[in-house]
């Protein structure tokens, strides 16, 4: 954010924390600024400036000015698509409490990436108003991970670039850049090219009904694949992560 008066920028609420008795930090992501912190004054109480509160996932506009130092002050959001469904559904909550802290964990402050806030309005919007599939999770993990240049190779060599698709069996090593063919393979994990190509499928053409059409077991080992990337690149376990564990609906994938 320059200096000077208040602007209203597009935003993603990704965490809230009190500050204070009354007021509220609150952590979002905008297209132009990033990931940034901004204090909200008495926003625990104010239906005025706070309409509906200010929940994680809520999709808006924030208006921001300068505070002190490098903390922005909120001085109001207002939603600009509906809430309502995520307090409504256990799935639907889980769903979005994850997608928001993970992307909190892994974009750094003040970067700015319009591509990330797109991606994560995108899925936002396909969980709160369309059916809660765990595919969109999926979708964005990899979507993340190749917005941040941590995405590794799925259809070709990682090595020396040569096409794999079609092989019934992988070799694939997410340290060394992921899959290898059979001239770079050494050792270790095989994984089935069906579920390499759901994954390509996912980053290339955003393509979740290839994944929700697909044998419960390739759907599990797509999302323990993508897990396993994450997990790589992630501080410390997520919350909502061992929150969505114990989701039997969302159990195989």
């Amino acid at each position: 954010m320059s200096g000077g008066p208040a602007e209203v920028v597009p935003a993603i609420v990704l965490r809230t924390r009190p500050l204070g008795d009354a007021d509220l930090l609150v952590v979002l992501l905008t297209p132009g600024a990033g990931k940034v912190e901004a204090a909200a004054a008495r926003a625990r109480g104010s239906k005025r400036r706070f309409v509906g509160g200010i929940h994680p996932g809520m999709i808006g506009e924030a208006t921001l000015a300068r505070g002190r130092g490098a903390l922005l002050r909120l001085g109001a959001f207002e939603a600009t698509r509906s809430h309502a469904p995520v307090g409504q559904d256990l799935t639907r909550f889980a769903f979005v409490a994850y997608v928001c802290e993970l992307c909190d964990e892994l974009v750094l402050p003040r970067q700015e990436d319009p591509r990330i806030f797109a991606e994560l309005a995108r899925t936002l919007r396909a969980l709160i108003e369309g059916d809660a599939r765990a595919s969109e999770l999926r979708r964005f993990e990899l979507a993340l991970l190749d917005a941040l240049g941590l995405l590794p190779a799925f259809g070709e060599c990682c090595v020396c670039g040569a096409a794999i698709a079609g092989e019934p069996h992988v070799a694939f090593d997410g340290e060394r850049g992921g899959a290898l063919c059979p001239a770079h393979a050494g050792p270790g994990p095989r994984l089935a090219g069906e579920v390499l190509a759901l994954a390509g499928g996912l980053v290339d053409e955003g393509d979740v009904d290839a994944v929700e059409a697909a044998a419960p077991g390739a759907r599990r080992a797509l999302r323990d694949l993508s897990l396993g990337l994450l997990r790589a690149h992630l501080r410390r376990p997520l919350r909502s992560l061992a929150f969505l564990a114990q989701l039997p609906r969302v159990g195989s994938g």
